[in-house]
């Protein structure tokens, strides 16, 4: 009888195991939707990143909405080594997508904001530049959780530092379109 039983059970859980395998493709090491949801969130504050949409981002800039939001701000995974969440509003996720399909940054006219909580990476080359791309030159180097103003920024007319540095701010990425405002600050402990 405890055969049967038992014979019952595996069978019964056959069709459930090639259901998830069904869900996701053959080599996806991806999270589910619940995790990628709850990985994602830990970008930003609770108060902005609980009504956030929230989408997944592919390397190339390709994105796939997961959960609509409802107050302007999309958080994500970075799709680089990191896997760092991302929170920005409208205009800061327009931004990060741009950097990662290798387009034209966002026009100027306005300022995004993104949060990254948990921190991230940047990738250093030997001089100390930070650079966009990894390449055999450089390291890679992880930030500590920060916020980040998106506008363009000319680092010289600003003498705002173009490397991190002990003040916690500098210019990312700068003498590019995509230069923009370090703050290394943890975003979750911002005040209301």
């Amino acid at each position: 009888m405890m055969l049967h039983r038992t014979c019952a059970v595996a069978l019964l859980a056959l069709p459930l195991a090639a259901l998830q395998a069904q869900t996701r493709p053959a080599g996806d090491n991806r999270e589910s939707e619940a995790e990628f949801i709850k990985a994602a969130e830990e970008g930003a504050p609770e108060r902005i990143s609980a009504q956030a949409a929230i989408a997944r981002l592919e390397p190339s800039g390709k994105t796939s909405t997961v959960r609509p939001g409802s107050n302007g701000f999309t958080c994500t995974l970075m799709p680089d080594e990191s896997h760092a969440p991302y929170c920005g509003d409208r205009r800061g996720f327009q931004w990060i997508v741009a950097a990662m399909s290798h387009k034209p940054a966002p026009p100027a006219g306005g300022t995004g904001i993104a949060y990254m909580a948990k921190g991230g990476l940047h990738y250093e080359t030997p001089e100390g530049k930070i650079v966009m791309e990894p390449s055999a030159q450089t390291k890679s180097v992880r930030e500590p959780p920060h916020w980040m103003l998106l506008t363009p920024l000319d680092a010289a007319a600003t003498g705002i530092p173009t490397r991190p540095n002990a003040g916690g701010t500098y210019i990312m990425f700068a003498g590019t379109p995509y230069a923009h405002l370090m703050i290394y600050q943890d975003p979750k402990m911002l005040k209301q």
